[in-house]
């Protein structure tokens, strides 16, 4: 499969998504993903219609805009990215359902405090499935990092409850996540597939994935309960999220590993809480600040000790981190 991918693929600098990346573009790419990832929960708490309508409209509004920035930059959808995006695009589709199924038995502060256990996930399997290096020091400041997102998330105002069902569901949708998440990664670093091009086959698979659930689970009445503030929410989630951040996520997917991208994506609770402040009148706690700081120094200790944070598609990057590690050794 990747060398019938590699023989259709046309050449590479069209976009700017192909251009070999410093450690400043990264770090900015990143940034940007951790905030419009952290804005997508304050702004989904404002949509007034039912969620599963909600849900699967930002899927089918993302889909076909992604479809035509990918043909429109010379990488067409085929029939071979859609079937290696299955996998993943139906992990992908599920995830927000069971979310929304979670959500219904137990309380937010649950599903988010699973949600950050992502990255000890992450660490465990790209350590073995993907030989991603770690050492002691990233699993340990990892451990703390979630740490720290757990006392963002517990610092709110949300009243904590949960029954035996809404936490197998919360642990469900982490893995589910997690699970795309890491095929995200294991596709990007070791094929030619383009970002663009492949979040157009998970997301076309993620909207056809979720066609039975909205039928089953909602009505033609609840569709109609979509107000005109509801299209607005929806449209940026699909757009910011589901098209800027998810495309830029994938292309990150390449050059940092998956390990390490998810603990930085452990800021985006801190980022959800300052956005919470104003968007819907949650102040910060002094407790929030505290975890915020924590995930902030932890992000920095495994930063300050990269083991492999860029592949060796970039030379000069790859080229110094082997002397750092060959200077380490004397």
């Amino acid at each position: 499969m990747p060398n019938r991918l590699r023989s259709n693929e046309p050449p590479l600098m069209r976009t700017g998504f192909h251009r070999e990346p410093t450690p400043a573009m990264l770090a900015l790419a990143l940034a940007c993903v951790v905030f419009l990832y952290g804005t997508g929960p304050p702004i989904t708490k404002l949509i007034t219609a039912p969620a599963v309508p909600s849900m699967a409209l930002r899927f089918w509004l993302s889909a076909p805009v992604l479809c035509v920035l990918a043909a429109r930059s010379g990488h067409a959808l085929s029939r071979p990215i859609l079937r290696r995006t299955a996998v993943p695009g139906v992990l992908f589709g599920v995830n927000l359902p069971i979310v929304f199924v979670a959500l219904q038995h137990t309380s937010v502060a649950v599903v988010a405090v699973t949600m950050a256990l992502q990255p000890c996930v992450v660490l465990i399997v790209a350590s073995r499935w993907m030989a991603e290096p770690t050492s002691r020091w990233h699993a340990l400041w990892t451990g703390v990092g979630v740490v720290g997102a757990g006392i963002v998330i517990a610092g709110s105002s949300s009243a904590v409850r949960s029954d035996l069902f809404g936490l197998l569901a919360a642990v469900l949708s982490m893995l589910t996540f997690s699970g795309y998440y890491l095929m995200n990664r294991s596709a990007r670093s070791t094929t030619p597939i383009d970002p663009i091009q492949w979040m157009a086959g998970v997301t076309v698979v993620a909207s056809l994935t979720v066609i039975p659930i909205a039928a089953v689970t909602s009505h033609a009445s609840d569709f109609r309960m979509l107000g005109e503030a509801d299209w607005i929410y929806i449209v940026f989630l699909a757009m910011g999220i589901g098209v800027v951040a998810h495309a830029s996520m994938s292309w990150i997917h390449k050059y940092v590993g998956a390990s390490r991208s998810s603990l930085v994506l452990l800021s985006m609770n801190f980022v959800s809480a300052c956005a919470a402040w104003p968007i819907n009148g949650e102040a910060i706690s002094p407790v929030q600040v505290v975890g915020g700081v924590v995930v902030v120094g932890a992000i920095a200790a495994v930063v300050s000790r990269p083991a492999s944070g860029v592949a060796a598609s970039v030379p000069v990057i790859s080229t110094v981190r082997s002397v750092a590690k060959n200077g380490r050794r004397r």
